[in-house]
């Protein structure tokens, strides 16, 4: 070969080379620069998942507040003739049950009554024109009017019955509570969070505290290149829009910026830079290495690559997806992951079953919130193992809650499998106790795979709260049954709620006589509900469900008050007043403090508590009859006549009646109705004799018939009441009775 030839030759293998040597380092940067910069994403995009937790958090606990404020300003108008001036006894209650610092009570000439005896003008202060306009408000900082501390103000309006702002109710927390818990966890390493104004002003900042600045851009400015970092922070700032910037500090930060909701706030989460170094760096070095080597050597190790950030991204999934107590997927993941799996088990029947502990507060009181932790793991544990297929699902949801996906061919199957978990969650063991558990259990048969997770969780959710009201079944499958129940349900929950706001809760009267001179000594007051449409409800369509809800106590609340009302017209009418019997639902019994609230009210309205008798049903002695006892002593403290309602339908025994210390026992209808026969007599005899040993006076209820009334005479009971003299009547009704009375 000549010389010029093999020279071109070995030019041409030297280009090739040097070009091939150049592809291979230029596709090794191209990868390097595409792992970081994939590396890059999946971190700001896990950082912004983590970011809007934090928002969601935020906000829930923002608005959780104001609507807790807004149901005790509620409660303050409600009382006719308020002294808000004198608020301190009814709000300090409220602080530590809020966690806040300080609540206060401001009039519309600005001045604030603080829940510590406190008085402020505030009239300087934003919030307060605000919330007097209406509005629901969180203040930027403040200096703290009594030790100069930074503080946030939550304030509502307060309303009259007219539903005009007459003042204030505002609530002051400190800013280092605000973000107080939150931290950012990446790659075992944890960043920090701020909540700031359009301003840069810092206005609360997370447990893991950089900043010694009370300005984000006066700290960003001590760098040179933080510049166009500064703009772009504004930017987004005053727009109230999210992103994520770079920015230089004592060490190189990514920033996500997301807007909160809340007046200009937006949440500011902060991470080093190297933490994403700490997985690039090695990667790119390796690629280096790759560049001096073949095509193949290349493409080989562009496949580690790929595998190792697909490994990476599974790891950021876990972070997103994984409950970290349990170790069980998140809401999260089945949300995204739910209709795909639906579609690949097409050939299978499916449903979605929730497991909820029956009384699982109970379990943390008596064992502790240790023994209640080791539960919830060992649930996990079971229903994890009890998982068959490779695409079922399982769930924790909160508290004491699990969600499953099952796939099965037949119904017995998935009976089998539920029941086989409740033999192994029956009773589970802790240290030295062998605990017993009772489940709720919910099951939705899933016929239509297009229905979106939340619909379905919704069906199955329905069918365990109808599980949790059946203890003679181990679970309950949805029916649409049951959906119009809980549609109903709900519409009567949102009824009721508004007929009390609207106070359309009134008292009727059932009068009580003495059965030797058959004149009026006195009435029971009974829950009426005068609905908008013009219909009058009786209780048999609503208490049970209140006392189910928690809004029972309401109620009582509005019949007290307006018993009060009308002691104040017959007064004014120059009527005599007669003691009228209220019912106290279980709800007022759970605490003393509930009867001083009582006493508050009659006070109010010049109420002497000889003229307001409480009835207690008999049932309520089972809950806890020392409590109950203490609260019984309260009330004849305080002058009040205790009444044991219901007697014989309940189950409490004569030892507990006796200690209890009841003034007067009320025979239930159901004794009166076996008058005539001879057990029927002697039973209700007996009854009263023991009673009237007791020391107690007699009342009967339900007396309808001359029989009965003779009878229960010539047995000496010292009050009847029912149908024989006459039906429960309006007030109205009651007044014109009073009338005759007096003439």
């Amino acid at each position: 070969m000549p010389v010029g030839i093999s020279a071109k030759s070995g030019r041409k293998k030297l280009y090739f080379a040097i070009i091939y040597i150049m592809f291979v380092i230029g596709i090794a940067v191209l990868f390097n620069k595409y792992v970081g910069d994939k590396t890059q994403k999946q971190l700001l995009g896990a950082l912004d998942d983590i970011a809007k937790q934090s928002v969601v958090t935020i906000q829930d606990n923002v608005n959780n507040k104001l609507e807790k404020l807004s149901y005790l300003a509620e409660q303050l108008s409600s009382q006719e003739g308020y002294d808000y001036t004198k608020s301190a006894n009814d709000t300090k209650k409220f602080v530590k049950v809020l966690g806040l610092k300080r609540i206060g009570v401001a009039l519309s000439d600005g001045i604030i009554y603080m829940n510590d005896g406190k008085v402020f003008d505030i009239n300087s202060r934003e919030y307060f024109h605000h919330s007097m306009k209406g509005e629901k408000h969180v203040s930027g900082i403040l200096k703290d009017l009594q030790d100069e501390e930074e503080i946030l103000v939550y304030s509502v309006p307060i309303y009259d019955k007219n539903n005009e702002v007459i003042g204030v109710l505002a609530a002051s927390d400190n800013t280092k509570n605000f973000l107080q818990g939150f931290k950012v966890s990446i790659s075992n390493s944890y960043g920090y969070s701020y909540v700031i104004d359009s301003k840069g002003d810092i206005l609360s900042s997370s447990l893991y505290e950089k900043i010694d600045k009370t300005n984000l851009f006066e700290f960003l400015e001590e760098w040179q290149e933080n510049k166009n970092a500064i703009q772009e922070f504004s930017r987004l700032l005053k727009n109230e829009k999210k992103g994520s910037i770079y920015v230089k500090a004592e060490e190189s930060q990514y920033a996500m910026v997301s807007p909160l909701g809340i007046n200009d706030w937006s949440l500011v989460t902060f991470i080093p830079e190297n933490i994403l170094n700490e997985r690039v760096i090695p990667i790119q070095n390796v690629m280096k290495i790759i560049g001096a080597s073949i095509a193949l050597g290349a493409i080989i190790l562009f496949i580690l690559i790929v595998r190792i950030q697909r490994k990476y991204e599974n790891y950021l999934k876990e972070i997103a997806y994984i409950d970290p107590f349990t170790g069980l997927h998140n809401k999260v993941y089945f949300q995204e992951n739910f209709l795909s799996t639906l579609k690949d088990m097409q050939g299978k029947k499916a449903a979605l079953v929730i497991y909820n502990i029956r009384r699982f507060k109970m379990v943390n009181e008596i064992y502790g919130e240790i023994a209640g932790d080791h539960l919830i793991k060992e649930i996990a544990r079971i229903l994890k193992e009890e998982l068959i297929l490779e695409k079922e699902m399982l769930m924790y949801g909160y508290a004491d809650e699990f969600v499953t996906l099952y796939f099965y061919d037949k119904k017995e199957e998935l009976e089998k499998r539920i029941q086989n978990i409740l033999k192994k969650t029956g009773v589970i063991e802790y240290r030295d106790n062998r605990i017993t558990l009772h489940m709720a259990v919910g099951i939705y048969e899933i016929c239509n795979l297009q229905y979106s997770f939340e619909k379905v969780y919704n069906y199955a959710n329905i069918a365990k709260k109808k599980s949790k009201s059946v203890l003679n079944e181990p679970f309950v499958y949805y029916s649409e049954e049951l959906k119009e129940k809980e549609v109903k349900q709900n519409k009567l929950n949102d009824g009721i709620k508004e007929g009390i706001k609207k106070k359309e809760f009134k008292a009727w009267f059932q009068p009580k006589f003495d059965p030797h001179t058959r004149e009026l000594v006195g009435a029971e007051a009974l829950a009426r509900w005068y609905k908008e449409d013009g219909k009058i409800l009786s209780p048999f369509y609503f208490v049970e469900f209140c006392e189910k809800v928690g809004l029972i106590q309401n109620i009582d609340l509005l019949i007290i008050e307006d018993v009060c009302k009308q002691f104040q017209k017959w007064r004014e009418q120059g009527l005599p007043c007669f003691p009228i019997s209220v019912n106290l639902s279980r709800a007022y019994l759970n605490s003393v403090d509930s009867i001083y609230h009582l006493k508050e009210i009659l006070d109010q309205y010049g109420i002497e508590s000889e003229y307001i008798q409480l009835e207690i049903t008999e049932s309520a002695i089972v809950d806890s009859e020392k409590e109950l006892g203490n609260i019984i002593d309260t009330m004849h403290k305080l002058g009040f006549t205790v009444l044991l309602d219901d007697f014989g339908v309940g189950y409490s025994s004569l030892i507990s009646i006796n200690n209890l210390n009841f003034d007067i026992l009320k025979i239930d209808k159901s004794f009166v109705d076996a008058i005539g026969t001879e057990k029927g007599d002697y039973i209700v005899k007996y009854t009263i004799d023991l009673g009237k040993k007791l020391g107690m006076d007699i009342t009967v209820e339900g007396v309808e018939t001359q029989e009965e009334y003779d009878f229960l005479k010539e047995q000496e009971c010292d009050m009847i009441q029912g149908y024989y003299f006459c039906k429960p009547m309006t007030s109205e009704d009651f007044t014109e009775m009073l009338k005759k009375v007096k003439r």
